[in-house]
Parts: structure tokens; sequence; C-alpha cells
């Protein structure tokens, strides 16, 4: 036989080996889910009874003594101590999360307060007709005429979204009678009273 029909038969072989364990993979996986789906609760509990059962009724004398080893005062210290170890983890996973809860409000409020104040300022300059500006440009445009600064006002509130005028840290007022419940679902008719 010459050196090409050997390399052929070697190649053949080698695709053949090949093929065998895609073939010899596939039906592994196709045991094992197989294999699983099969075991149901049911399935195990009955399982578990009958393998409790043929240890008992072959050597009863051994199952007792593993069964006593099992229930002894060690088995119930070490079982009390991973206890106590999973309850101070979740312990300490708790206080994690309200410290980032509280955290979270924190940066909230802060949030809302220096919403409450730009609100209040753009309020105070809205009625006042002014402009806000940082004190080192405040002198050299103090010349600017009050038309201007109205229209300049005007042009800032029309391009940002309406804010609310009020400060959220004071509670809101109370009313002679309830609002009507078309009033009640909108916060513009509320302001109005």
């Amino acid at each position: 036989m010459n050196f090409e029909g050997i390399k052929s038969r070697v190649d053949r072989a080698e695709s053949l080996v090949e093929g065998r364990l895609d073939q010899t993979r596939d039906r592994y996986l196709a045991l094992d889910s197989s294999w699983r789906q099969a075991w149901t609760p049911p399935r195990i509990v009955i399982a578990g009874l009958v393998a409790g059962m043929v240890a008992g009724a072959t050597q009863p004398h051994r199952a007792l003594r593993r069964l006593g080893k099992l229930g002894g005062p060690k088995s119930l210290q070490m079982i009390s101590a991973v206890a106590g170890l999973m309850t101070s983890i979740q312990a300490t996973i708790a206080a994690t999360m309200a410290e980032k809860a509280a955290s979270t409000a924190d940066e909230a409020a802060d949030t809302a307060d220096d919403a409450a104040q730009t609100a209040e300022g753009a309020a105070r300059t809205a009625a006042t007709g002014e402009t806000p500006r940082p004190r080192a440009q405040s002198q050299s445009q103090a010349s600017v005429s009050p038309a201007v600064a109205g229209a300049t006002v005007a042009d800032a509130t029309a391009s940002e979204p309406a804010r609310p005028a009020v400060d959220r840290r004071r509670p809101e007022p109370t009313y002679a009678e309830q609002p009507r419940p078309a009033e009640a679902a909108t916060e513009m008719s509320e302001p109005d009273r």
C-alpha cells in the first residue's frame, strides 16, 4: 500500500472517531435531560422511602447507628451555628440595603431642595422683572434697561419647563371644601384656590 492510501485510511478513521464522539455527546445530553425530567418530586420521595426501607431491612443496626450519629449533639451545634451565620448574613444584607435606600432618599431630598430654591428664585426674579446675574458681571451689565431684562426673563422661562413656585418643605394649605374629582386629579387647579 502506498503512502496516500494509508493517509486516506487515517483521515477516515479520524473522521469516524470525531463522528462517534459527537454522537456520544449528543446521546449523553439527551440521557441527562430525560433523566432530570424523570425525577419529579413525588418520584424522589418514593425513591427515598424505598431506599430507606431497603437499608433498614438489610442492615437495621448499621442504619440505626448512622441515624444516631446524625442526630447527635455535635450535629445540632453545627445546625445552630449555621442558622446563626445565615441570620447575621441576612441582617448585614438588610442593613446595606437600608443604607443605600437612605442615601438615595437623602440625594432625592437634596435635589428637591435645590429645585425648590431654583423655582423660588425664578419666581422672585419674574415678580421683580430682573434677571439674575453673577456677581462679577453685575457691575458691567448695570446699564441694561428693565425692558431688555424682562424680555430675557420671558425668553428663559419660555425655553425651560414650568416649575412649581411652592416650597415643598411647607405643608399645603387647608381648604374650606373638598375639591371636585376633576380638580383633585390635576395639579393645575390646586394653586388657583
